[in-house]
């Protein structure tokens, strides 16, 4: 496990939220008070992650209050990271101390983001900032992190992960479990006998969260008896050509015939492109997605889809602040063990996955809405 170099620092602090650095005739500092927004009864709202977070606010306001700044950076803003940066930005608040959350603005080429995000990284080593929360673009992005934890600044990476480095913590979604729930979803789908499936997602060990989701979805459905065929999926737009070239020629030519077809990110829709496109009928194959893209719900609307799996980046965003906070002041193994219940590895917060049949989607906007998230 991990050893926290803890180290003290005073920095100074934003106009609307002075607050001088101590001297040694100053008071005890208080205790730390928490006014936290509770979220509303849902079927979908995570009462175990909810009670483990309860019980994280409990421990951190029974010791003495620390101040300093903290910076969430994730990867470039838009769709999947407005939920991590309201929930991110959310329990900054409720802590009270000096923050924000931030990303990359330049999207054109990932070279360019990757050293965008690590100049971002050093400025506010170099700034003094007393926790960092970090989605990392690449693991390039290493040295900086293992300089912040020299120099005892917490930095917790969410979403994805740079294991190999000196972070803390993760906080994201278990890939490999969730992809077995994948599998298992479309495997209750579908009837039972032979039949191909097919898998958009990574074949390509390079990505290990891809790829972990992806093998353990085909070990999923292979157990359940289903022919398996993983699919490497492109994200640039050559590469969606060519998979809408590829895709069809694989779904005709399944042997045995194709019965279903599981996406495992958020392009999972291209599932439902090929099927209505080969003039196939909602239901015909069975369907399962990731993720609450709009051509996705579409697609769920019309029957192509019968399923999806959605991330938790809401508590993603929300419970790195806290995390960062509980190791400056509890310490790294105290807060482990708070975080006891969702952790699936010394060092790794599972935020897990909602299941949402086509039944359950305006159900499920309505959490999302009670979240502040919605829309």
């Amino acid at each position: 496990m991990k050893t926290i170099l803890r180290g003290a620092f005073c920095v100074s602090a934003l106009a609307f939220l002075a607050i001088g650095c101590g001297s040694d005739d100053d008071e005890a500092a208080e205790n730390k008070a928490i006014d936290r927004v509770e979220v509303p009864e849902s079927p979908f709202k995570p009462t175990e992650m909810e009670d483990t977070i309860e019980e994280l606010l409990e421990a951190i306001t029974a010791v003495p209050s620390d101040d300093f700044m903290i910076s969430v950076i994730t990867k470039p803003f838009g769709g999947y990271w407005e939920p991590v940066k309201k929930g991110a930005n959310r329990a900054i608040g409720e802590l009270g101390i000096q923050g924000q959350v931030e990303a990359p603005v330049d999207e054109s080429d990932p070279d360019a983001t990757t050293t965008e995000q690590i100049e971002m990284v050093k400025t506010r080593r170099e700034e003094g900032y007393g926790g960092i929360g970090l989605a990392p673009m690449r693991d390039t992005v290493t040295d900086e992190v293992n300089l912040l934890v020299e120099a005892g600044v917490p930095v917790v990476t969410l979403d994805s992960d740079i294991p190999d480095s000196d972070r803390q913590l993760y906080v994201g979604t278990n890939n490999a479990e969730a992809g077995a729930t994948g599998g298992q979803t479309l495997a209750d789908l579908l009837p039972e006998g032979e039949g191909t499936v097919i898998i958009l997602g990574a074949t390509n060990e390079a990505w290990p969260d891809g790829y972990n989701r992806t093998m353990a979805a085909s070990e999923a459905l292979a157990a359940a008896g289903y022919t398996v065929t993983p699919y490497n999926v492109g994200w640039s737009d050559q590469e969606v050509e060519t998979d809408m070239e590829t895709l069809p020629v694989m779904f005709e030519d399944a042997d045995p015939p194709i019965v279903g077809c599981l996406g495992v990110f958020s392009n999972a829709y291209r599932c439902a492109d090929v099927a209505s496109g080969l003039g196939m009928e909602p239901g015909d194959i069975k369907i399962a997605a990731f993720d609450f893209e709009p051509d996705t719900l579409d697609y769920m609307e019309s029957g192509y889809i019968q399923a999806t799996h959605v991330q938790r980046q809401y508590y993603m965003g929300y419970i790195v602040p806290y995390a960062i906070y509980s190791i400056r002041v509890l310490g790294f193994d105290a807060t482990i063990d708070l975080l006891e219940d969702q952790m699936v590895a010394d060092d790794a917060f599972d935020t897990g996955l909602d299941v949402i049949g086509s039944n359950q989607v305006e159900e499920y906007n309505d959490f999302l809405d009670l979240l502040g998230i919605g829309g």
